[in-house]
């Protein structure tokens, strides 16, 4: 077992009695440095298929979307699915296709391609993270709606409970007779005491209600549309670019354009003014799809482009993202590299998004596909927990292996986990939002039915 780092001879005085102390002082053995529980040192650049390390995470995605591991192939040779051509592994990373793809990642993850911030950050709220692009257009349809009734969300009927204004900056209010210049000054001081407010640490945690409505969102909507994007991406290569829309998959070039598209295009409370192009905000309506681009960036852009300079001057948020936990395919977020590397074989391998590209496993059986996703979620994070294992015995990690995941896919488990579903959501809606008696029930259901009798594959 390692040393204690507190244990070193010239480390502070007061630390001297520590029994560690006294056999390390004359000894010249290095210590190996202190790792934190959940936290890495150095960049995790390591592929836990083939158990050999690359240059960067960018590499590492495009060894792990281009490289075949299925047999016949195995960790010394393997095939390139993209030239057709079997690559001795010690010159996988410098196969010309893999070099052309590492070099494309690097380029669409850094600062260059990502002006206004990563696809998956909220430039409403704080520049709130979320786990995918997905994720981001369900919350800003669902939240920041012009039209959503106040505690509803706003793409079904869910209620929840809507959080408190701010309360009003302290700047004295200008005299009654004062003149437009003390005015325009007044609310310059305004909004720059708001600015700075909002950037304040005790702003940053998200309010109870609305982690009622991500958990609603995460539930019902982000599925479907998670679904949609890999099934799409499948078909059209320029959904890959980080400000691609999911909805009708026009391509952006910003953050800020991306958050206004979907706010001004999207976000319609009758279906019937998004096919005739009624701005949401404004309601103007336009008459070609060129034309409502430029009204969004001539009247509705400033004001996001002003909170996306605000987040990154004050370091809340920057403009580049990690290869090494963001899948650059699907902008899906994962909390480690095992992860993501399971991530990338089982979602983006397969020519179909309910068929593993890990061991070719279909959950194409049951008619409804928004039904059987979830369970081909908890499949991927299955395939997950045998690169973990790869970590642990490589000691990259010290986490234990996550819980078996069930992918039970027969009828009688689907009609069991919905009516379990069904019974969670009208708890909840019998409760009122405010109660926190409701909450606390609704939750204890969710964490009861994850825990269902698990169903192992092989």
């Amino acid at each position: 077992m390692g040393k204690s780092p507190k244990g070193k001879g010239k480390g502070s005085k007061g630390k001297s009695k520590s029994p560690n102390s006294k056999g390390s002082k004359g000894k010249n053995v290095p210590e190996e440095p202190p790792i934190e529980r959940g936290m890495q040192t150095d960049p995790d650049s390591f592929c836990y298929m083939c158990c050999v390390e690359f240059s960067d995470g960018a590499a590492i995605q495009a060894h792990t979307l281009l490289m075949d591991h299925r047999p016949p192939y195995d960790i010394s040779h393997q095939r390139c699915r993209g030239c057709k051509e079997t690559v001795f592994m010690k010159w996988a990373e410098k196969h010309k296709c893999c070099l052309a793809k590492a070099a494309y990642l690097r380029h669409i993850s850094s600062n260059v391609s990502l002006p206004g911030g990563p696809p998956y950050r909220c430039l409403f709220c704080r520049s709130r993270p979320f786990n995918s692009r997905s994720e981001l257009t369900v919350h800003l349809l669902a939240y920041h709606r012009p039209q959503r009734q106040p505690g509803v969300c706003g793409m079904c009927s869910f209620t929840f409970t809507e959080p408190l204004p701010p309360p009003p900056p302290p700047v004295p209010p200008p005299p009654a007779n004062a003149d437009e210049a003390t005015l325009q000054q007044y609310t310059k001081d305004v909004k720059k005491v708001a600015e700075l407010r909002m950037c304040e640490f005790e702003y940053a945690e998200v309010a109870p209600g609305l982690l009622d409505l991500h958990n609603h969102c995460a539930r019902v909507h982000v599925p479907a549309y998670t679904l949609l994007l890999r099934q799409k991406l499948l078909m059209d290569f320029h959904l890959r670019e980080p400000f691609a829309c999911v909805i009708c998959g026009q391509v952006f070039n910003s953050n800020v354009e991306y958050h206004a598209h979907i706010i001004c295009r999207h976000a319609t409370d009758i279906a019937v003014k998004e096919e005739l192009r009624i701005c949401s905000i404004c309601s103007k309506g336009i008459r070609s799809e060129d034309c409502f681009n430029q009204h969004v960036k001539r009247r509705h852009e400033e004001p996001i482009a002003h909170l996306a300079d605000l987040w990154i001057s004050r370091e809340l948020m920057m403009n580049a993202v990690d290869a090494g936990q963001v899948c650059t395919t699907c902008w899906e977020v994962l909390p480690n590299a095992t992860q993501l590397q399971a991530h990338i074989l089982v979602a983006h391998t397969s020519t179909n998004p309910l068929v593993c590209g890990w061991c070719n496993l279909e959950f194409t059986a049951y008619p409804d596909p928004l039904v059987a996703f979830p369970i081909f979620l908890n499949h991927e994070r299955n395939h997950a927990r045998v690169l973990h294992s790869q970590a642990l015995e490589s000691k990259r990690t010290f986490d234990p292996v996550p819980e078996l995941l069930n992918e039970d896919f027969s009828a009688e488990a689907i009609a069991a986990m919905l009516a379990a579903q069904a019974e969670g959501d009208a708890s909840k809606s019998s409760k009122s939002p405010k109660s926190k008696s409701g909450k606390s029930k609704g939750k204890g259901k969710d964490k009861s039915k994850g825990k269902s009798s698990p169903k192992k594959k092989k």
